[in-house]
């Protein structure tokens, strides 16, 4: 069971005073090789976020850690939910890289589905609503 806290790190300061901007290259690479290790495939925004912006990409790296490990909801299910709101959000890629993050946490292709058919189905539901409110909205005229 994971603890319902994590420790969440401070984003590295590169602009300010004082901090080595070495130390922040090479904690890039060490969360990025990490990443390679974990997953069996790495999205290429992240490669190239992690040589050109080392400091967005550790602090996008810790972004993540904490949501994808603060709470009692299985890692499994917030992927699933990510592949869901990329679907929603018509992002290929994304779709692609959760998809590929669900099969690597053990998530079926069915599960997967079900996922985006949630997405279909909310999206769905907002079209619905605006149309609905619009016509509403005529109709008081």
């Amino acid at each position: 069971m994971r603890p319902s806290r994590v420790v969440y790190d401070p984003p590295p300061e590169g602009s300010k005073k004082g901090v080595n901007m070495e130390d922040v290259k090479a904690k890039a690479e060490q969360m990025l090789r990490k990443m390679k290790q974990k997953r069996s495939d790495v999205p290429k925004f992240l490669e190239f976020m992690a040589e050109e912006l080392p400091e967005i990409f550790v602090r996008h790296q810790q972004d993540k850690q904490f949501a994808m490990h603060f709470g009692e909801l299985p890692e499994k299910c917030k992927v699933l939910i990510c592949l869901a709101i990329s679907a929603a959000l018509n992002q290929q890629d994304m779709v692609r890289s959760y998809m590929i993050a669900g099969k690597d946490h053990g998530a079926t292709d069915e599960e997967m589905l079900q996922a985006i058919l949630l997405a279909r189905f909310v999206k769905a539901s907002t079209v619905l609503k605006d149309g609905t409110e619009a016509m509403m909205k005529l109709r008081e005229r």
